[in-house]
């Protein structure tokens, strides 16, 4: 098994973002903004056919929620593309993430192919205009990424977050008490049904609509959403969050998350909040993916960039 780095592009990685969407201090290089809200996640029975991980058991866990729209400029109207970004608070004190967007796939199979496709349509100017006509001749050689990048223009933008279907767009090995492992892609099924409707009705609205309009929704009682696993079979691709699995892949219930009230970082103490989507623990391990690996250097620049490194430390002065 070849070792995978996880830090080998990060920093290339981020800059591309900051090319792309301009540099804004203080904001993530992508899904820049964003609110955080807290809840409760329960796990049926059935998730420990599965795996042993501890929030997985059946007990009540605590959870925190980041819903956020997508790209890296904080002033930007929404699109079709939002995120769900949950920490699970475990018994022993530690936590894992569990990191979706309301796309099934990344447009890359690799960051070298992400990293070639920015240098040909990055726009003149950090936040300008795309190139896309240079990426034509890119897309000819990589129809995965063509492929994905037609469904996210075909794909309706949402109309609440509490309507939006999530996905984790890479596989995760789950692992039970006994050893037994399975293949899985990860879900959030939203309890209140799934809407969409038309990017550019969405774009024309406030650029804090659905963040705005998830918080009064909150007033009227906690928003739920089923955990739900899309189960492997041999042959499917574990490490390309390009490719889809057959349609009639198996896919199981495990628990829900209730959704309950916005909360601060400054109530959480945790003014970094890096929701690493590669911060697992025992009962899920990651594939040989080399965009899932490499998530975990981007977001430790990028929060790196966002809280001002180590210079904000409050001894940092002794250092200067």
């Amino acid at each position: 098994m070849a070792q995978i780095s996880q830090y080998e592009h990060a920093e290339a990685l981020v800059q591309g973002a900051h090319e792309v969407f301009g540099f804004h201090p203080g904001y993530r290089a992508l899904h820049a903004d964003g609110r955080i809200y807290r809840g409760s996640f329960r796990a049926l029975p059935i998730a420990r056919t599965y795996t042993r991980a501890a929030h997985l058991q059946g007990a009540p866990a605590p959870a925190t929620v980041r819903f956020s729209k997508g790209g890296g400029r904080p002033d930007a109207p929404f699109g079709a593309t939002v995120g769900m970004a949950t920490r699970f608070y475990l018994p022993n004190g530690r936590t894992t993430n569990l990191v979706m967007l309301s796309q099934l796939l990344f447009p890359a199979r690799s960051p070298e192919d992400l990293l070639a496709a920015i240098a040909l349509a990055g726009p003149e100017e950090p936040g300008g205009t795309l190139n896309k006509a240079a990426l034509l001749p890119f897309l000819k050689e990589h129809p995965e990424v063509a492929n994905v990048l037609q469904m996210r223009a075909a794909s309706l933008a949402p109309t609440s977050f509490a309507h939006s279907e999530f996905h984790a767009v890479h596989v995760f090995r789950y692992v039970n008490a006994g050893d037994v492992a399975t293949n899985v892609r990860c879900h959030w099924i939203p309890r209140a049904g799934v809407e969409g409707r038309p990017v550019e009705e969405l774009a024309a609205m406030d650029r804090e609509v659905l963040l705005d309009e998830f918080d009064e929704r909150l007033n009227s009682g906690p928003v739920g959403f089923d955990l739900v696993l899309e189960i492997g079979q041999d042959g499917d691709p574990l490490d390309d969050p390009t490719a889809l699995w057959p349609a009639d892949r198996e896919r199981v219930t495990i628990g829900t998350l209730e959704i309950t009230a916005p909360v601060t970082l400054e109530e959480l103490g945790d003014p970094e909040m890096n929701h690493d989507p590669t911060k697992v623990t025992d009962g899920i391990e990651l594939h040989d993916d080399p965009i899932l690996h490499a998530r975990r250097g981007v977001y430790e620049v990028s929060a790196a960039y966002r809280t001002g490194g180590w210079h904000s430390c409050p001894f940092a002065k002794h250092y200067e």
